[in-house]
């Protein structure tokens, strides 16, 4: 529909060419087209150009600076269009998961006006991916608050009906979707107590011990014939998977393993401490889990409970062998160098630690990358510019030139 007001239209087509701009991951000229105003703008159906980005059908791992960039910017995550859909609601239809992933957890399950949530749109529309996200969610204390609620907030949410009384795993059903809805019911099935995850099936425990096994003994084949969309993401009592053991273990990484796996899992599925699978192959020095995750929707800066990310539990933890090449990967796919654990420590602070001196030089020189890139997000960010200048002067003392 036409529209008679000019600020409106060129405020629409800016907004457009924004969110095309964050889709294809171009940060430089991202930060040189958006401001607040555009960020928090709307257009006659009341979308901002979060809810743009949200319902185009899939993102580069890059495009997370971009959008992290637009939250800075002032972004509302829990903004709505007239239909009452949120950014969540929009991801949630479109299996978008990189962008799921990056809204704060009281956006992913506002009800719309006709009362549905995300992850009803999902059950709804087979979007499995997206559903999976949120139902593992609930599987970690920092939002289930089991401690203060038991299972009871689990299940309010789980089994959150729209205005037409019906669940998600009802809309799974009804809409022809009965695998997912067989995950949601195991999700609703699962008890979290005294800081232990029980309930499932004794098949199911025998098929996530099956996987498990694979996993230890490095046998990519036996765990391709094996997983399944049912089996690759049951818990054991800490919440670790199948995914998680096989990223851990650095020798499974075969390509088509890969492929497989993530055709059937949750990328971003995380234990009880919140540590994701990203973790997990950042931990083992798994190069090829950590790329295959990465592609997939994981976010290079997840934060477990202790406020690490996959780059600083690599520095610290992954062998040495494997150490460099995983903290490569985890760099090349946005990985802030620069953010801090719950003790204050950056990737670097950890890797002098352990003597890791390889790594030292690698945090050190990708820090020289940053200083020589004139569009550098830590010219903007007073906390990287700050840590980028303690980083510049060590460089000067070994002669390392800036010009």
């Amino acid at each position: 529909m036409a529209t008679s007001n000019p600020s409106i239209a060129n405020d629409r087509a800016a907004m457009q060419t924004l969110a095309h701009l964050i889709c294809r991951a171009n940060f430089g000229e991202v930060r040189r087209l958006a401001t607040h105003q555009l960020a928090t703008a709307t257009d006659a159906a009341h979308q901002t150009v979060l809810m743009l980005v949200a319902d185009a059908p899939d993102t580069s791992v890059m495009t997370e600076k971009c959008i992290m960039y637009l939250f800075e910017l002032g972004a509302d995550p829990l903004a709505s269009d007239d239909a009452g859909d949120t950014a969540a609601h929009l991801t949630s239809r479109r299996d978008h998961l990189r962008l799921l992933t990056l809204l704060p957890f009281n956006a992913k399950w506002l009800p719309n006006h006709s009362g549905a949530t995300p992850l009803m749109e999902a059950a709804r529309t087979g979007s499995w991916r997206c559903a999976k996200h949120l139902l593992h969610l609930l599987r970690q204390p920092i939002f289930n608050e089991f401690e203060k609620f038991g299972n009871s907030k689990r299940l309010q949410l789980l089994e959150m009906k729209d205005r037409r009384g019906q669940t998600a795993m009802d809309l799974a059903r009804f809409n022809g979707h009965s695998e997912l809805a067989r995950d949601i019911n195991r999700e609703i099935r699962l008890v979290l107590k005294a800081g232990f995850i029980s309930g499932l099936t004794f098949q199911e425990k025998s098929n996530r011990k099956a996987l498990k096994r694979l996993a230890d003994a490095s046998n990519s084949l036996g765990l391709q014939k094996a997983a399944t969309r049912g089996s690759c993401d049951l818990p054991e009592k800490s919440g670790a998977t199948g995914l998680m053991w096989a990223a851990f273990n650095s020798k499974c990484c075969d390509e088509e393993l890969w492929q497989q796996l993530l055709r059937l899992s949750d990328p971003t599925c995380s234990n009880m401490w919140s540590r994701s699978c990203l973790h997990y192959a950042a931990q083992g020095g798994n190069s090829a889990a950590a790329s295959a995750l990465l592609a997939a929707g994981a976010s290079p800066n997840a934060r477990d409970r202790f406020g690490s990310t996959p780059l600083m539990v690599a520095a610290r933890e992954a062998p040495a062998a494997n150490a460099a090449a995983v903290c490569r990967v985890l760099l090349d796919a946005g990985s802030d160098w620069s953010l801090r654990d719950g003790w204050g420590r950056t990737a670097l602070d950890s890797a002098r630690e352990k003597g890791r001196s390889e790594l030292v030089e690698l945090l050190l020189r990708f820090g020289q990358k940053l200083l020589n890139t004139e569009n550098s997000t830590c010219k903007r960010d007073m906390n990287s510019y700050w840590f980028l200048a303690k980083i510049k002067a060590t460089l000067l003392k070994r002669n390392w030139d800036f010009s």
